[in-house]
């Protein structure tokens, strides 16, 4: 099982934190649309995720638990490419047994920075997002990824008051309450 520190945060600008990204990755952003779908887990979140890069579609099958606390918090993932021929049938599947939760439709700039994935990410129907997923080594402390990650909120100029519980799901769940 792999693991991760992630932090997610709102933010109030955009095309700032696009540029401060740009800045301290020195690189472009990968621009992937991802469409998510969510089931209702007996454990962690579970989702189907579609993901188009440059014209290239995959999908995967992804599952996590962490907990919804603002801040940094450990995620632990698993993940595995679902190849084209079973995507239906996988869907159909997973559908009947546990129902669906809902769906997420994002567009994402992926910025690649030491072990960290900076996503800024235009959330349909919620706005705009930095996440950070700081991906740790085996031998990785939680305490390393979490000051590897305030440090790049810092460099990124994201505030404590901007931090964020949960999961896009969540908020869109709670958005129509």
């Amino acid at each position: 099982m792999s693991r991760n520190v992630e932090i997610k945060a709102v933010i109030k600008s955009f095309d700032d934190v696009i540029k401060s990204s740009r800045q301290i990755s020195g690189k472009e952003a990968v621009i992937l649309r991802q469409h998510d779908v969510f089931y209702n887990s007996p454990n962690g979140r579970l989702k189907l995720r579609s993901v188009t890069e440059a014209g290239n579609k995959k999908t995967e099958l992804i599952w996590y638990d962490r907990p919804d606390v603002a801040g940094p918090k450990v995620s632990n993932f698993t993940k595995f490419d679902v190849p084209e021929s079973l995507i239906e049938s996988m869907k159909a599947t997973l559908q009947a047994s546990m129902g669906v939760k809902g769906e997420i439709k994002k567009e994402r700039s992926l910025f690649l920075y030491g072990q960290t994935r900076i996503h800024i990410d235009r959330v349909e129907g919620l706005g705009d997002f930095l996440e950070l997923e700081v991906c740790l080594a085996e031998d990785d402390t939680v305490d390393k990824g979490e000051h590897i990650a305030r440090e790049i909120l810092r460099e990124l100029g994201i505030k404590h008051e901007d931090l964020l519980e949960g999961a896009y799901m969540d908020m869109l769940i709670n958005a129509g309450k």
